[in-house]
Order: C-alpha cells, then structure tokens, then sequence
C-alpha cells in the first residue's frame, strides 16, 4: 500500500499526506475542499487585505502631509497677524 501511496503522489505532484486527506475525504463522502484550497483562499483574502492595508497607508502619507502643510500656513499667519496687531496705530 506505501508504494502505491508513493507513486500516486509522485504522479499527482503531491505528499503522501495530501493524497490519505484526500482518499479519506473521498471514502467518508465530505466535501472536498482539501488544505491547500483554504490555504489558497486564505493567501487571496491575505493579498487583498494587504493592497487595502497599502492603500490606506497611501492616503494617511497624503493626508499627513496635507496637515503638515496647513499648519505651517497657520503658523505663517500668526507671525503675521503678531506683526499686524504690534505696529502702532
């Protein structure tokens, strides 16, 4: 039975443990979503996590220097308005 095990995953590219999952999954009657499915779903989900988890790190660089920007603008308008309110009338 091992070398029959064996060649049927040499054949099917696979591991010993893939091709017992999938025979017992087979022989109980389960659905066959095997490891590697969930895995591949798992690293797709992972994936699109990761461009979302990008592009939010994108929009909070933007958004950070867009506040930057305004406070030195108001920064500005302080020394300014320091200078207008001390100038004698």
């Amino acid at each position: 039975m091992l070398e029959a095990l064996d060649a049927r995953a040499f054949l099917e590219e696979k591991d010993r443990t893939q091709v017992i999952r999938e025979a017992i999954t087979q022989y109980l009657d389960l659905p066959e979503e095997s490891v590697e499915d969930k895995v591949e779903i798992l690293e797709k989900k992972q994936n699109s996590l990761n461009k979302s988890v990008e592009r939010l790190g994108n929009r909070l660089d933007k958004e950070s220097k867009r506040t930057d920007a305004i406070e030195i603008r108001v920064e500005e308008l302080g020394k300014m308005m320091a200078v207008f309110l001390e100038k004698p009338k």
